[in-house]
């Protein structure tokens, strides 16, 4: 069996995601007890599979490699956030920006831009600190 692309990294990745998730749970049930009323209505999270993360990563043009997939594709984790309201959607994009110890590095606001084909939504990536060894060397300490 081939060695995943995501290297020994693999093993981490689910617990960032719940890391992730978790925190996202707690904004919104400060929300509520603040507001009495949720901020989302679904908040959804996945893994990359393998094959799609190498699929991605020949479509780019990129070496199958665990740095290529981690760093330079950008969405081995993603999580979906589905709000009933497009003020939610700002309030949460705040609250994630606010966070300590998650960095934006890109953001695409396709919901007052939406795309020709009616595409809304909000797209951010973010440079997390955890407590799991980093593919850049980088010394982690853990934020929860």
């Amino acid at each position: 069996m081939a060695t995943s692309i995501y290297g020994e990294y693999e093993a981490y990745l689910p617990q960032i995601l719940e890391e992730m998730m978790n925190k996202i749970r707690v904004i919104n049930q400060e929300y509520k007890e603040n507001r009495n009323c949720k901020l989302y209505e679904h908040l959804i999270g996945r893994i990359k599979t393998e094959n799609s993360m190498r699929e991605k990563c020949q479509r780019k043009g990129l070496a199958m490699s665990t740095k290529n997939a981690l760093w330079e594709i950008k969405d081995a984790i993603a999580i979906r956030v589905v709000c009933g309201f497009v003020d939610d959607i700002y309030t949460m994009v705040e609250q994630l920006r606010a966070l300590s110890g998650w960095r934006v590095i890109q953001e695409k606001d396709y919901v007052k831009n939406a795309k020709p084909n009616g595409y809304r939504s909000y797209h951010m990536i973010f440079d997390i600190v955890t407590k799991f060894p980093d593919i850049n060397g980088r010394q982690q300490d853990i934020i929860i």
